[in-house]
C-alpha cells in the first residue's frame, strides 16, 4: 500500500510503502524543523520550506525522471530497469539530505 502526500508544487504524490517507513523515522521526521532556504526566511517570510517537504519533492522527482530516461534510452540501449532499481533511486533522492543540519549550506 502506499502513501499518499499533497504537495504544493508536485500535486498529489503517491509513494510506496518502503519509502514510507524511512519518512516515519526520527532521523527523517528531524527534517521538518530544518528551513531548505536558511536565513533566507528571515528576508522572505513566506520562503518556508523545510528539508523534509525538499525531500519527499526529490523522491517523487527523482522516480520522475528515470522514467523519463527509461522512455528515451530503451530503444536504443535495451536498459531495463526492475521495481527494486527505482525504489533504489527514489530512497537516494529521498535521504540525500538526512545528514544536513541548520545553516548547513552557509559555510
Amino acid at each position: 500500500m502506499a502513501c499518499i502526500f499533497n504537495d504544493p508544487i508536485h500535486g498529489t504524490i503517491e509513494l510506496d510503502k518502503v519509502l514510507v517507513k524511512f519518512i516515519d523515522t526520527p532521523e527523517f521526521q528531524r527534517l521538518r524543523n530544518i528551513k531548505q532556504t536558511g536565513i533566507a526566511a528571515f528576508v522572505y517570510p513566506g520562503a518556508t520550506h523545510t528539508r523534509f517537504e525538499h525531500s519527499i519533492g526529490v523522491c517523487y522527482l527523482s522516480g520522475v525522471v528515470l522514467d523519463r530516461l527509461l522512455i528515451q534510452l530503451q530503444p536504443e540501449f535495451n536498459v531495463t530497469v526492475t521495481s527494486v532499481d527505482r525504489l533504489c533511486v527514489q530512497i537516494a533522492g529521498l535521504l540525500h539530505d538526512i545528514g544536513h543540519g541548520p545553516f548547513s549550506h552557509l559555510f
